[in-house]
């Protein structure tokens, strides 16, 4: 984090305005941003520069600490719904959108990427979210008690994301098994179920992300379904 090795005031003001213009591309909400700038001011000293930069320094943690909060500390806000989301923003910015025509990277090199299971789907998704969430572990095993289960990405305790990518013999009965027995199984409060639609088999997204949602007592279920045009 750029943060942790801010050298003067001008350098910090230029993260800033970096990470409010990040934040509000989250839909983030204005109390977000208001704490942000409370944390971020100090006070500087015209009479003495070991001040302001104690100033400074103190201003940099409450940032960091903030930071660490609302994007890995508690990240069942609605932050991390509007990330997963906006994943398909990714793959259209990566995937379809030209490179550069001096850049060594191909449009040809780039079509030859496709996404053909949910192992492809969960390498994409960790690599999206990684940045963001700097403490998030690819396939995290977990005793249960009766048995091993296999986290796809593991945030924290609470919070873990299990990946699923339709395919063309997936019958909608069988992906509707697979999610009740993950939200058995898994002990985290907020489980997040990224459903990568590929081969469209859910008719109604909204009806189906509103039957399962909230479905087990004492956990919160999180629905996020994706329906690609060209992947």
């Amino acid at each position: 984090m750029r943060l942790k090795n801010v050298k003067d005031g001008q350098e910090f003001s230029f993260l800033l305005t970096g990470l409010r213009n990040f934040l509000k591309t989250l839909d983030t909400s204005p109390q977000y941003l208001m704490e942000l700038e409370q944390r971020a001011y100090y006070v500087v000293n015209e009479y003495s520069d070991k001040e302001t930069k104690d100033n400074l320094d103190a201003a940099r943690k409450r940032v960091i600490e903030y930071l660490e909060q609302i994007m890995t500390g508690s990240p069942a806000d609605d932050c991390l719904l509007t990330i997963l989301d906006n994943y398909y923003l990714f793959l259209e910015g990566l995937l379809e959108r030209t490179p550069h025509r001096r850049g060594g990277i191909k449009k040809e090199q780039l079509s030859g990427l496709k996404i053909q299971n949910e192992y492809d789907v969960q390498h994409l998704l960790y690599a999206y979210l990684k940045p963001l969430y700097p403490l998030a572990r690819a396939e995290v095993s977990e005793d249960t008690g009766y048995g091993t289960v296999r986290t796809d990405i593991f945030l924290d305790s609470e919070h873990v994301i299990e990946v699923k990518c339709t395919r063309d013999s997936m019958k909608l009965k069988k992906l509707i098994e697979e999610i009740e027995a993950d939200m058995v199984h898994y002990h985290a409060e907020h489980i997040y179920f990224f459903i990568y639609d590929k081969e469209k088999i859910i008719e109604n997204p909204r009806l189906f992300r509103n039957t399962y949602e909230n479905k087990v007592k004492g956990k919160q279920i999180h629905i996020v379904i994706h329906q690609p045009k060209i992947l």
